[in-house]
C-alpha cells in the first residue's frame, strides 16, 4: 500500500514539475523585437544665473490595422526626444527623432525623421502621427501630420482647441469605403512654423492658411483681411458644422473632430465627399467676421463660401478630383 501510494505521490510531484516547467517556458516566451533607450533629467543653471530643465527620453508608440490584403499589421514608432525648458522665462524648445517599422516581427524598417519639436504622438485609430513645436506666449504649437507608413507629409496646422495631445487636425471619413480618410487643418500667424504665406490681396493681410488633404496635399487657401491699425487677426472660433444645403447631412456623425459621413456610405466616388462645412471666426479690430466653406466634390468650394466684406480667399495650392 505504500508503495502504491508513493507511486501516486512520484507521479503528481512529476506532473507537477511538467506543468511548472511549460508555464514557466510560456511567460519567458519568445522575444520577436526588443529595443531600450536611455531617459535622464538635468536641472542646469546658465552664465546668466537663469534655470533650466533638460529632459531626454525614449518612447515607443504602435499602431495596429487590419487589411484584407496584409491581414493583421502591427506599426512601431520608437523616438528620442530632449526638451529644455526655461523655469524663469517662458518658452521651450527640444528635437525629436523617430522611426516607424512593421511586420510580424517589427524587422522591416520604414521611414525615420529628426525634427526640431518638442512632442510626437501617433493616432489611435487612424496611420498617422503628428509632430509638434511648441512655442512661448502667445504662438500656438505647429503641427505636422505624416502618413505613418509612407512619411508622406499631409499637411501642417494649429489646434484651436488647445488640447493637451493633439493627433489629428479635422477628419472626414466615408464609412464602408476604400477611399483614404480626408483631413481638414487651419494654421495662423500666430503657429510656430510652416506660415508659408504669399503675397496678400492689396489693401489686406494674410490671417490664415486653409489646408484639405486625403493621401496629399490637395488644397491650400490663403485668407486674407482689412486689419485694424495696432491690430493682428485673432481666430475665435474654428469648427466643421453639417452643411444644411447638403442632401442627407443629417446623417452625419461628429465625435469631436472626426466626422463620419454617413450621407455618402460606402461611396467610392471621391467626387460624392460633401456634406460639412469650415466655419471660422476671425476679429482684427473692425468686428467679427464669419468665414463659412463647404467641401463640395471633394474639395473646399469657394464658389459657395460665404465671405465677409473685407475678407478675401485665393487659393495657393489646387488639384483637380482624382
Amino acid at each position: 500500500m505504500k508503495t502504491k501510494a508513493l507511486q501516486k505521490f512520484s507521479k503528481g510531484l512529476t506532473l507537477l514539475i511538467v506543468l511548472s516547467c511549460v508555464a514557466a517556458l510560456a511567460a519567458a516566451g519568445q522575444i520577436l523585437f526588443e529595443s531600450s533607450g536611455i531617459s535622464s533629467f538635468k536641472l542646469k543653471q546658465t552664465e546668466q544665473g537663469m534655470r533650466v530643465i533638460q529632459r531626454s527620453s525614449q518612447d515607443y508608440q504602435t499602431y495596429r490595422r487590419f487589411t484584407e490584403e496584409g491581414g493583421d499589421e502591427l506599426f512601431l514608432v520608437s523616438s528620442a526626444k530632449t526638451t529644455e525648458q526655461y523655469l524663469d522665462a517662458e518658452g521651450i524648445s527640444g528635437s525629436v527623432s523617430w522611426s516607424v517599422r512593421k511586420g510580424d516581427r517589427l524587422q522591416q524598417v520604414l521611414w525615420g525623421k529628426t525634427e526640431t519639436v518638442t512632442e510626437l504622438n501617433v493616432h489611435d485609430s487612424y496611420p498617422v502621427l503628428v509632430s509638434g513645436q511648441q512655442g512661448c506666449c502667445a504662438e500656438m504649437t505647429g503641427y505636422r501630420l505624416f502618413n505613418l507608413e509612407t512619411g508622406r507629409l499631409l499637411l501642417s496646422f494649429n489646434d484651436f482647441n488647445y488640447r493637451e495631445k493633439v493627433t489629428q487636425p479635422f477628419s472626414l471619413e466615408v464609412p464602408n469605403s476604400p477611399m483614404a480618410i480626408r483631413y481638414l487643418g487651419v494654421l495662423s500667424q500666430d503657429s510656430t512654423r510652416d506660415r508659408d504665406f504669399v503675397d496678400p490681396t492689396p489693401g489686406k493681410q494674410p490671417a490664415l492658411l486653409i489646408k484639405y488633404a486625403n493621401e496629399m496635399l490637395r488644397q491650400k487657401l490663403q485668407v486674407d483681411m482689412e486689419v485694424k491699425e495696432t491690430y493682428a487677426a485673432s481666430v475665435l472660433e474654428v469648427r466643421l458644422e453639417k452643411d444644411p444645403a447638403a442632401p442627407n447631412s443629417d446623417k452625419i456623425e461628429f465625435r469631436g473632430d472626426q466626422v463620419t459621413l454617413w450621407n455618402v456610405d460606402g461611396t467610392t466616388e471621391p467626387a460624392q465627399v460633401s456634406g460639412v462645412l469650415l466655419k471660422i471666426v476671425v476679429d482684427a479690430g473692425l468686428g467679427q467676421k464669419v468665414i463659412k466653406i463647404p467641401v463640395k466634390n471633394d474639395r473646399l468650394d469657394l464658389n459657395s463660401a460665404q465671405i465677409p466684406e473685407g475678407v478675401s480667399i485665393h487659393p495657393i495650392v489646387q488639384l483637380r478630383v482624382l
